[in-house]
């Protein structure tokens, strides 16, 4: 064994054809085939998760909004309203009043509007329908019967539901298809 490694290593010397470090062009082709083939596979399936992780990022907005709604009407002692705007650019407002348009209202001191969350907020989610939802002032629970918002994504056809309870707190769920982390939404009620 000893006796091929000198030969090979005293064949080179002889030649002086020693290959400089590096990769050769055929080899640098082939990892750029494979890593285009396995970019094309990725593509869609990346796509889908950044859709649904916009989906849920927009439901726990909302739900996250409606324990600020929950906490506002108890430090002003006043009922506190979810107005929304369904629709493609669609809209939802926190405020002290029924009478404020989310496509109008700015969060501002004195204008009775707490926040503001609009559509292009989120891109790629769609606001289907929603049914208002009102805090009261001194308990902190729920003033509507069946309020709740349904966000859809497009791209995969997805949708969540935030509901509020008769005790002022969001669920969220899924009506239709499954969403990872999500609960479907209870049998009884309609998906709507």
């Amino acid at each position: 064994m000893t006796r091929r490694r000198n030969a090979c290593g005293a064949r080179a010397a002889r030649t002086g054809a020693r290959r400089p470090p590096g990769y050769t062009l055929l080899e640098l082709l082939v990892v750029m085939a494979i890593t285009m083939i396995l970019g094309a596979v990725a593509t869609p399936s990346f796509s889908a998760l950044v859709a649904r992780q916009r989906l849920k990022s927009t439901a726990h907005g909302l739900q996250a909004d409606i324990a600020m709604a929950r906490l506002e009407a108890g430090r002003r002692g006043l009922p506190v309203h979810l107005l929304f705007q369904p629709g493609a650019q669609w809209c939802y407002a926190l405020a002290e009043g029924i009478g404020h348009d989310c496509r109008q209202a700015v969060a501002a001191p004195g204008s009775g509007v707490i926040k503001v969350v609009r559509a292009p907020d989120h891109p790629g989610v769609t606001l289907l329908e929603a049914a208002p939802m009102a805090m009261d002032g001194r308990s902190g629970t729920s003033l509507l019967a069946d309020g709740h918002a349904r966000f859809a994504s497009p791209q995969t056809g997805q949708q969540l539901k935030v509901r509020l309870g008769p005790l002022g707190r969001a669920s969220i769920c899924a009506p239709a298809l499954p969403v990872s982390g999500s609960p479907p939404c209870p049998t009884a009620e309609p998906a709507s």
